[in-house]
């Protein structure tokens, strides 16, 4: 009998929030992008999403180039860079496995510096191959940006290390 009043009370819950979200559902903030838009492609620079994940410039190509006017065959060529990238995504394996190795030799009874050094440092080579990646596919996205786009993209560059200088 408790088990049905649990499985009662947790259905009730379930679809008092499924109504809430379809009354809702058309009522997304953020705002339509038509053909004839300055930036028929991407967000404006200064739009933020209420999300914090991806945010950070050396993963998320889209907050990088926003503002600029990407052609159709542009954003599939980035595409798939990007995706060729996250095929290849084993670093970050291999670091999250660093990273539980290292937690683990901080919870040990004892501390082994030899042993928390050698794992720093296996940690740093990892960070240091990911990088370099990244640097890579950043370059050969650059490269296939028109010089106008590449002029547009300096600049908000520019005006990025501005305002981290502030």
């Amino acid at each position: 009998m408790r088990n049905i009043a649990i499985l009662a009370l947790a259905s009730m819950v379930v679809l008092r929030t499924t109504g809430a979200l379809a009354k809702t559902a058309d009522t997304d903030h953020i705002p339509g992008i038509n053909s004839s838009a300055a930036y028929p492609y991407c967000m404006p620079y200064g739009y933020k999403r209420n999300f914090n994940h991806h945010r950070d410039s050396q993963y998320n190509y889209s907050y990088i180039f926003g503002g600029i006017a990407l052609t159709e065959q542009q954003r599939e060529q980035m595409w798939n860079l990007v995706k060729k990238q996250h095929q290849h995504e084993q670093p970050l394996i291999d670091m999250r496995d660093e990273h539980r190795k290292l937690n683990a030799l901080l919870a040990a009874e004892g501390f082994d510096e030899v042993e928390v050094r050698s794992q720093l440092e296996k940690i740093a080579e990892k960070n240091v191959a990911l990088g370099v990646e990244i640097a890579r596919i950043s370059n050969l996205v650059y490269q296939l940006l028109t010089p106008e786009q590449k002029a547009l993209l300096k600049n908000r560059l520019k005006q990025m290390n501005v305002k981290l200088e502030k």
